[in-house]
This record gives C-alpha cells, sequence and structure tokens, in this order.
C-alpha cells in the first residue's frame, strides 16, 4: 500500500474515488464525506447521477464520470462505516481500475470514525496504482 498526503483535486491521477454509502434521498445519492461533498461541488448533478447507479447496480464502486469513482464505506447515511464494506470496496476497486493511477481517501477514519490501524490492514495488499490520499 501506498500513502501520500496530499490535497484529492490537485494530485495527477487518471481516478479520484469519493466516500460513500447506499443511502438515497429522493432518487439521489447523500453525499455526507468530505470527499463527496467536493465533488459534488466540482460536478454538477453528481448526487442524482450517482443515486441512479445505486439504485440500478446497488451500494458498489461504480465509475460516476470519468476520472470519479464512487467507494462504498457504509450502507446507510447514519450507519457507521464497516470493514467488511471497505473490504468489498477494495476489490472492486482495483478490478475497475486496473492499473491506472488512482487516489484514494482513507476510507472511513475522519468522519467514519474508524481506527487508521484497522483500516490500514484492509487496505495492505492495495496495489502500488492506488494510493491512499491522507488528505491536507
Amino acid at each position: 500500500m501506498v500513502e501520500k498526503t496530499c490535497n484529492l483535486w490537485l494530485e495527477s491521477a487518471e481516478y479520484r474515488c469519493i466516500l460513500t454509502s447506499g443511502a438515497l434521498n429522493a432518487g439521489e445519492a447523500v453525499l455526507e464525506t468530505r470527499s463527496a461533498r467536493e465533488a459534488a461541488a466540482k460536478f454538477s448533478g453528481l448526487a442524482g447521477d450517482l443515486g441512479r447507479f445505486i439504485t440500478s447496480r446497488g451500494n458498489h464502486t461504480h465509475v460516476v464520470r470519468p476520472g470519479l469513482c464512487s467507494f462504498p464505506i457504509k450502507q446507510y447515511q447514519w450507519s457507521g462505516p464497516t470493514l467488511q464494506i471497505i473490504e468489498r470496496s477494495v476489490h472492486e476497486l482495483c478490478e475497475l481500475v486496473g492499473t491506472a493511477k488512482t487516489l484514494l481517501p482513507r476510507p472511513g477514519c475522519a468522519e467514519g470514525e474508524l481506527k487508521w490501524e484497522d483500516v490500514a490492514k484492509a487496505l495492505a495488499f492495495l496495489p502500488d496504482n492506488i494510493i491512499v490520499v491522507n488528505q491536507v
């Protein structure tokens, strides 16, 4: 696993991940994490697009826009993130991006309250092209 302290939006990469849940409100995804809120400010209609993916394909890792992937960390808006969902999302992300340089914010640690030491174990097998970002 490669880690880097940087700005998710300024670092060069082919893909960036936003941390999400399966929560919907009137068909739109509830974008409650820092990375998701920042993405919503950059990409008009993102909540609706992600909501359609969640409705039709489930709470999984999706390419929502060119170069932008959802990365589920929890099932519901008011539930906490789980290592089980993070591990599933990691496997899906690896399949989705292949060898492309991808930035992934530390999942479940900031607002999610999981301990980085526990999450790091779940991410330990990540290939070097997926960089875990400690956001500044």
